[in-house]
């Protein structure tokens, strides 16, 4: 398989592939009501989770993929891993995880890990020669692409938000008059 393929893979399979996983688990929590189970502390996660994937791809669609731009992908997919961990350990024993939820949370977790090995492949050399500075791309990512994956990674976290805001909304509780704001 050559570069040029790699990369339409990673872009154009693995990108959308996550974020339509994080959509099937959006759906999950909407149908799990999470706002009156584990709320806002379980959702405040969720956008710690979207953070330390969502960074490292925005740093690569304008850095150059060089040794320290790598180790801060892979730091940031252990960080992901641990931080799900947790998620699970905060959810597990407060609300229904579903057969479906379970298995959307295995693509969730193993696609960065995924696309990391796909960069490391890429950039394989960099590592053989390491250099530690950020730099921008010498030869940006075509501008149709860029756009498409700033796109979904902002649809993406519109879901995440709204979720958020749903959740602190019901903690607030119902207003003086009985309804629910």
């Amino acid at each position: 398989m050559n570069l040029p393929s790699l990369l339409t893979g990673l872009l154009c399979l693995t990108l959308p592939l996550w974020l339509l996983a994080g959509l099937g688990d959006w759906l999950c929590h909407r149908r799990s009501q999470i706002q009156h189970t584990t709320g806002s502390r379980e959702s405040a996660l969720h956008l710690l989770l979207y953070l330390l994937i969502a960074l490292p791809i925005v740093l690569a669609l304008f850095l150059a993929i060089d040794a320290t731009l790598l180790v801060f992908m892979a730091a940031c997919v252990l960080a992901h891993m641990a931080v799900s961990l947790w998620d699970t350990s905060v959810a597990q024993p407060r609300r229904y995880i579903s057969p479906l939820e379970q298995q959307i949370h295995s693509y969730l977790e193993m696609l960065p890990l995924f696309a990391l090995a796909l960069t490391v492949v890429l950039h394989w050399d960099t590592l053989l020669h390491p250099e530690w500075h950020w730099s921008f791309r010498l030869q940006p990512l075509p501008k149709a692409w860029t756009l498409g994956v700033l796109l979904g990674l902002l649809a993406g976290l519109l879901m995440i938000v709204e979720e958020l805001v749903r959740c602190l909304r019901a903690a607030r509780g119902p207003t003086s008059d009985g309804f629910k704001r």
